[in-house]
Order: structure tokens, then C-alpha cells, then sequence
């Protein structure tokens, strides 16, 4: 898969209901984890880790886009 393909994709991803409702349930989760003052250290670190993977993901979907930006444009 050539780097505009795979930068399809990622666009594609990004507006898929499923994925984004599934990922806004995480952080949603999460964020609860974080506000509950009473919330085990344990649940803390696994939402943490979470969210963490979730920048990743968006990191790694603003690389490829702009991979293929700078493909179209070379």
C-alpha cells in the first residue's frame, strides 16, 4: 500500500462512527477514573495508559497524512 492509500485510510479511520465512538468511550471512562478521588491506583495507571495509546495513535495518524502530504507535493 503506497503512502496516499494507507493516508486514505487514515481519513477514512477518522470519521469512522465506530471508532470514534469506541475511542470517546475510553477517554470518557477514563476521565471519570481521573476525577474519582476514590479510584484505585491500579484503575488510575490503565486509564493513563489508555489515553496514552490513544495520543499514539493520533500521532501516528497525523505522521502518515503527512507523509502523503509531502509526497503530493514533491
Amino acid at each position: 500500500m503506497n503512502r496516499k492509500e494507507l493516508a486514505d485510510r487514515v481519513r477514512a479511520l477518522r470519521k469512522d462512527e465506530t471508532l470514534i465512538y469506541v475511542l470517546s468511550g475510553i477517554q470518557d471512562d477514563a476521565t471519570k477514573t481521573f476525577q474519582n478521588p476514590h479510584s484505585e491506583e491500579e484503575k488510575v495507571l490503565e486509564s493513563y495508559q489508555a489515553i496514552k495509546a490513544i495520543g499514539y495513535l493520533e500521532t501516528a495518524f497525523d505522521a502518515i497524512e503527512a507523509d502523503a502530504k509531502i509526497d503530493r507535493e514533491s
